[in-house]
């Protein structure tokens, strides 16, 4: 009997022990449940956060292979290429693009211009919008110098797509008139100086959409 009095406090520990733990294993088998779903959520957004990171450094090197593809192009052809600041993310590009006085038609000199701009655009970052923006001297009124600005920039955008093999719908054109003169010397009759104001520049965005 002695005996028997000393087991049963020793079962009852011991069936209270394995009591305790079935429970625990219980609690923790409903906790796992409960936060599978929530571990998997947790895993597809660092997937997302991690490909989104991927995403930008990829964008971030675009950026910087474009930038430096400009930056031959000045060195090469001259000009210069600068932050735009006017239009936020993007560059202002301006390359010895120029016209004949009171013309818009694309001067032969300055194809191996465009075309190695346009090299630069799709080899480095084709998604990015370019407005051309064409310029006129003061010679004539405002509104002949803004309408043929209009055409200097049309001439430019119609090169680039037509026969540089640039995408249309990333192309954009603004109309500067005489509003931008580089050489403010010349006056409304010098036909003969005044080549630096008729001309055509760049503005390489990458957010956002340019002019139209």
């Amino acid at each position: 009997m002695r005996q028997n009095r000393v087991w049963v406090p020793m079962v009852v520990v011991t069936l209270a022990f394995l009591s305790a733990s079935c429970m625990q294993l219980v609690r923790q088998w409903e906790l796992d449940r409960v936060m599978e779903p929530v571990n998997g959520q947790l895993a597809d957004h660092e997937t997302r956060i991690a490909a989104n990171t991927a995403a930008v450094e990829a964008f971030q090197g675009d950026i910087e292979e474009l930038r430096n593809q400009l930056d031959r192009l000045q060195q090469e052809f001259g000009g210069h290429v600068s932050d735009d600041d006017m239009h936020g993310a993007g560059l202002a590009v301006a390359l010895p693009v120029h016209f004949d006085f009171n013309s818009s038609e694309v001067r032969a000199v300055d194809r191996p211009i465009l075309d190695a701009f346009a090299a630069a655009i799709q080899g480095s970052f084709p998604q990015a919008h370019v407005t051309v923006e064409g310029s006129a001297d003061p010679a004539g009124s405002e509104a002949y110098n803004l309408s043929l600005s209009r055409e200097r920039a049309e001439s430019v955008r119609d090169y680039l797509v037509q026969t540089a093999g640039m995408n249309a719908d990333n192309i954009g054109i603004a109309a500067m008139g005489e509003t931008r003169l580089v050489n403010e010397d010349t006056g409304v009759d010098d036909r003969q100086n005044g080549i630096e104001n008729r001309r055509a520049t760049f503005v390489v965005e990458w957010a956002g959409s340019g002019s139209n």
